[in-house]
């Protein structure tokens, strides 16, 4: 990626986060320091991040903060528009406020499910976008049990989708997609070292399971054996997140806001660690599957 594209889209980042955090000021009346404070986290976590992939010349993980970002004004932006709107700066608290919004997306019924489904699809196949922040909106709307099975059925379409991507398309697109480098190593991981590795890639959240349904299309890996795993793996991980994030162990207000925020800048450190140690614990795993193959033989 060129120089000046790279500034481009960091110039972005910082303009978006500008945005979401002074405008949270003007734009967030009525609501509680919590939340505010939340919104100013977003803000400054996303410019941070945009500087850290800019200098460590990152480039596909500087577009991922771009998207997210882009993502997350969007989401502020509606937010901001129904508060002044639907008056919810004139409810007492920030639980009354979050309940109201609730009710506002429950009453579009089948159109929001079906728009809730379509952002699964997106999540998988175009967008950068971490699972919790998908999957924690539709737990919050539906309960746990609905949040699941919509989740599932978006994120199932969208792997299988990927997967023909990979087999229809072959490699020149999976690239331009993924990157080369990525390309070359997880095809190499999936036809080498066989089916198994590829169900614990699936499974352990250092791995792009995006991108490795994708370069699954354009292996010989056939599909049968990848929709098995798709449907056994994948709701399993949703089901996990959406049951967690319901708020019945930790509230969305009170205390539980707190407690939430930590929780997202943890997964936002890990995230992080699991990008220097992704290349030891996929080489592990190499050095892992090798020595078994060789005490098969």
């Amino acid at each position: 990626m060129k120089l000046s594209v790279k500034i481009t889209i960091l110039s972005l980042i910082f303009a978006l986060g500008l945005y979401m955090g002074v405008g949270t000021i003007w734009l967030m009346r009525g609501w509680g320091i919590a939340v505010k404070v939340l919104l100013y986290c977003a803000g400054g976590a996303g410019c941070a991040a945009g500087v850290l992939f800019f200098v460590l010349k990152k480039d596909a993980l500087l577009k991922t903060v771009f998207v997210l970002m882009a993502c997350a004004a969007v989401v502020y932006t509606s937010v901001v528009i129904l508060n002044f709107t639907a008056r919810l700066y004139e409810l007492e608290n920030d639980g009354e406020k979050i309940s109201e919004l609730t009710n506002i997306i429950k009453g579009a019924n089948g159109w929001a499910m079906a728009v809730y489904v379509l952002i699964q699809i997106m999540q998988v196949v175009f967008l950068p976008i971490p699972a919790l922040v998908c999957y924690i909106p539709g737990v919050i709307i539906w309960g746990p049990l609905k949040a699941t099975l919509l989740a599932s059925a978006g994120v199932l379409a969208g792997s299988v989708i990927c997967y023909f991507m990979g087999r229809l398309f072959g490699r020149k697109v999976v690239e331009w997609i993924a990157g080369k480098e990525n390309t070359a190593k997880y095809a190499d991981i999936i036809g080498k070292r066989g089916k198994t590795l590829f169900v614990i890639m699936q499974v352990l959240p250092f791995f792009p399971d995006d991108i490795l349904c994708l370069v699954a299309g354009m292996t010989k890996m056939n599909f049968a054996f990848f929709s098995v795993v798709m449907v056994i793996v994948r709701p399993a991980i949703v089901a996990a997140y959406c049951y967690f994030g319901n708020g019945s162990v930790i509230p969305f207000s009170g205390w539980g806001i707190a407690v939430w925020i930590a929780i997202i800048l943890v997964c936002v450190a890990l995230a992080a660690v699991s990008l220097v140690f992704r290349d030891k614990i996929e080489n592990g795993l190499k050095k892992l599957f090798r020595r078994k193959n060789k005490d098969g033989e």
